[in-house]
């Protein structure tokens, strides 16, 4: 399954690694026709953010994999391998995203690079493509003229090679080489390249092989020596004198342009990081619970004429997603009445509607809903008016949100609700007639002894309230 998984690497990997070779036809091979499905980014410091992404997903699967020995007494009683199959399968998800990647960046990137050569041989030594890298050794000037001003996506970043190149320790590199089919040339060849590559990228790594008061890199040279010395006749001198060279620091000039990369790159990371913010806090459920004290209005209607609605006390409960805001409300009214009880007025409300404005500060919402009523009269010889549920309502609430931390505000609210109340016949309304038959009475009953009544009634409300899961936009 392993070599399945490496295999699908390569096939991404070659996207890139063609170029070196041969001058790529785009209108030959199946896969440049399907280039257009994919919602490829023309930027190229989105591409350069999403290469090291994927250089940290390579390392989090080469990082699944380890070796274990367990020893008692000097003697080892068992040693082997973990990880493999955690380790298959992040690198399936990971050649798939790469494949992707690929195909993006030949398609938008105009022939770019989208990997350094160095970052190409570091991941084939990895994958054991041991062949490969002869081969590039082999035609290595063939392969220069093809390279020959083309500067890679974000050159001056090390970091994907060096952690390529660190995902393998320099024993278990050795042990895989030493299993390679071929000469003990071509295996001497591909060990002392690998080094050079590893200093090249992991100083640590590059001073520790000849250790000194100061970083003694002269141990180049003599490997190098020593190589000739085995093969004088090898046809790898070329290469080992010319492609092999000292490790030389870095220019003013090559500092200053990878500061200006590296200040592209945070600033690409703070506007996708701000983007993804939005994206995860807009699709949240913002929860609100409010309690608000209102005065209904006592000249609207007859309604209010009728029925004892002093004041007003509500609370609520409100979930918004997106702009989409959906609220309960319960609310009653205190005070005296002929019924000698405490409350006057008691019903609910579920509304929804739409949230407007910046709903990190403030924000307008507009509710549409269903209500239900139980009022008590204000005359003795009048009786409770249970509003049935055909009743609505009508609110607008503004709300501004005072920030306590990051997860949750104080909420200070206004609200102007519409009460549209009807009430057809209840059974509390019918009475026998003289004659025996069911009539309809009504105290608010017009002249035609109409059946329903209807009015508007409107109350004006303030209150505080507490939001969690706060959007930050």
């Amino acid at each position: 399954m392993l070599k399945k998984v490496f295999l699908l690497v390569l096939v991404a990997l070659s996207f890139s690694f063609a170029e070196f070779y041969f001058a790529y036809d785009a209108s030959e091979g199946s896969d440049t026709v399907s280039i257009e499905v994919f919602n490829c980014d023309s930027d190229s410091v989105s591409f350069a953010v999403r290469k090291r992404e994927l250089a940290k997903q390579f390392k989090t699967c080469a990082g699944k994999r380890s070796n274990y020995k367990v020893s008692m007494l000097f003697f080892t009683v068992a040693e082997g391998e973990t990880g493999a199959d955690e380790e298959a399968e992040c690198f399936k998800a990971y050649s798939d995203s790469l494949l992707l990647f690929a195909r993006c960046g030949e398609a938008a990137l105009s022939g770019k690079p989208l990997f350094s050569l160095d970052e190409r041989l570091a991941y084939q030594y990895y994958f054991g493509l041991f062949n490969n890298v002869l081969r590039y050794i082999r035609e290595y000037e063939k392969v220069n003229m093809a390279w020959e001003g083309k500067d890679a996506l974000d050159k001056y970043n090390m970091d994907d090679e060096k952690n390529a190149l660190l995902a393998m320790s320099v024993e278990n590199m050795e042990n895989a080489v030493a299993e390679v089919e071929g000469s003990r040339e071509d295996k001497d060849m591909l060990l002392l390249f690998y080094k050079y590559l590893r200093a090249k990228y992991d100083w640590p790594y590059r001073c520790s092989i000849k250790p000194a008061f100061t970083c003694d890199t002269s141990w180049l040279g003599e490997q190098k020596a020593e190589f000739f010395k085995k093969y004088p006749e090898t046809q790898y001198r070329g290469f080992i004198e010319t492609q092999m060279p000292g490790f030389a620091a870095p220019t003013e000039e090559d500092k200053k342009l990878a500061r200006a990369d590296e200040e592209k790159i945070e600033q690409k990371n703070r506007e996708r990081a701000i983007e993804q913010e939005k994206a995860e806090r807009n699709v949240w459920v913002a929860l609100s619970g409010m309690a608000m004290f209102g005065l209904p209005s006592t000249y609207t209607s007859h309604f209010d004429d009728n029925f004892d609605v002093s004041n007003m006390l509500s609370f609520a409960f409100k979930a918004s997603w997106r702009s989409i805001v959906f609220q309960y409300q319960y609310f009653m009214s205190f005070g005296d009445n002929n019924k000698g009880g405490s409350v006057s007025e008691k019903g609910y409300a579920l509304m929804g509607g739409l949230m407007l404005g910046p709903k990190k500060i403030f924000t307008v919402d507009v509710l549409f809903g269903l209500g239900y009523i139980d009022t008590y009269p204000l005359e003795e010889d009048m009786r409770e008016a249970n509003l049935d549920d055909e009743s609505w309502m009508f609110a607008v609430q503004g709300t501004y949100y005072i920030p306590i931390s990051d997860s949750w505000d104080v909420t200070a609210h206004l609200q102007a609700r519409m009460n549209f109340v009807e009430n057809y016949c209840r059974d509390t309304y019918w009475e026998t007639g003289s004659y025996g038959n069911k009539e309809c009475w009504d105290p608010y009953a017009d002249a035609n002894n109409e059946r329903y009544w209807d009015d508007l009634q409107w109350t004006f409300s303030a209150g505080i309230g507490i939001r969690f899961w706060k959007p930050r936009y």
